[in-house]
């Protein structure tokens, strides 16, 4: 519209008679003249078309008007009569007619909440662990790694240093241990349509070996054992052969609360080695803080997760092989570190 009156009036300037111009673009004499008076009173500021508004919002309500409603349970409202915890549109709109006296239409309901910037989404998991002490057992844990970052991370850090000695290097390393089943873990995968992948399996018999895992940060070394079950006992020689990889290091090792990882012999062995060793653990429920969950979670994905070995220690050894050729820089991006920004580079183990 804006462009076929811009060309009337340029034809019109050319000389081109109303009515020539009424025929080449469909219009009315009176209405061609229209436009040309109006240009020659107002200018163009007159000309342009005032594009009508349409219907009036049957709902105006801001975002925290729309908010102050859906914040609320749907339960909680006695007239609603529902046990629902959550909003769907049916209800939306059951409640406007039941406490506000307005009928909307479904597209006229998600008109007015995409208007105001409300979006149907997906909620996320926020932790909120039950442990009192959460933010007080975060804290030590960041940091060590702050200390170990840097390159500066020494025996001092321990919560009770050896006044008797000087300091000695430390490391920090996160232990975990994940389980090895014969059976694969089921997982997606790109099939043709209408097929399902089919994954053997060794049926009822589902054997499985514990692997063990300490993940060394920043240096993203790693020390993994393979033992027959997750006992305190299997447990505790994993620590042992931290402690004798160098006799000259401090080991700061972050863990779990698992039951086995809190049992009256670990505390034993961590007093016994309290020179040399400093258990740290983690709240409880969270175990987004351990960064080995972060490389036993890509090992599922890469080894164990549709794949069926023929037996439990060819399984074994291909997990083993393949902790062997993990990339450097992909075990960095695990541990969130940017490879290039390490400020220190520490003695490989042997």
């Amino acid at each position: 519209m804006w462009y076929r009156r811009l060309k009337i009036i340029d034809l019109s300037g050319q000389g081109t008679p109303i009515r020539e111009l009424a025929q080449t673009f469909d219009l009315s004499p009176t209405t061609v003249h229209t436009y040309i008076h109006t240009f020659n009173t107002t200018g163009l500021t007159g000309l342009r078309p005032g594009y009508g508004r349409g219907r009036p919002l049957a709902m105006d309500w801001t975002t925290d008007q729309w908010l102050g409603v859906l914040l609320q349970a749907p339960c909680h409202l006695a007239l609603l009569d529902t046990a629902a915890q959550n909003w769907t549109q049916s209800l939306l709109r059951q409640y406007l007619v039941l406490y506000h006296e307005v009928n909307l239409s479904q597209p006229a309901l998600s008109k007015s909440l995409h208007r105001v910037g409300l979006r149907w989404r997906r909620a996320k998991l926020r932790v909120h662990s039950p442990d009192l002490l959460y933010i007080v057992k975060r804290q030590p844990v960041a940091h060590l790694q702050q200390l170990a970052f840097s390159g500066t991370l020494t025996s001092e850090a321990a919560a009770h240093p050896r006044s008797d000695e000087p300091p000695r290097a430390a490391r920090l390393a996160f232990l975990d241990s994940t389980d090895l089943h014969w059976c694969p873990e089921l997982g997606s995968v790109y099939t043709r349509a209408g097929c399902q992948l089919k994954v053997d399996s060794p049926g009822l018999a589902n054997p499985w070996y514990a692997l063990f895992g300490s993940l060394v940060y920043p240096s993203a070394e790693g020390v993994y054992t393979i033992h027959q079950r997750k006992r305190a006992a299997d447990l505790l020689e994993h620590p042992q052969l931290l402690i004798d990889l160098d006799l000259n290091v401090f080991w700061f090792v972050v863990l779990d609360n698992a039951s086995a990882h809190t049992t009256a012999a670990v505390e034993t062995f961590a007093h016994h080695h309290k020179a040399r060793l400093e258990l740290v653990y983690l709240p409880t429920y969270s175990p987004h803080l351990n960064l080995i969950e972060r490389l036993w979670r890509f090992l599922r994905g890469q080894i164990t997760r549709n794949l069926f070995c023929a037996s439990l220690n060819d399984l074994a050894e291909a997990t083993a092989a393949w902790l062997e050729l993990v990339p450097w820089a992909q075990l960095c991006s695990l541990m969130g570190v940017d490879d290039s920004s390490l400020a220190v580079v520490q003695e490989p183990f042997e």
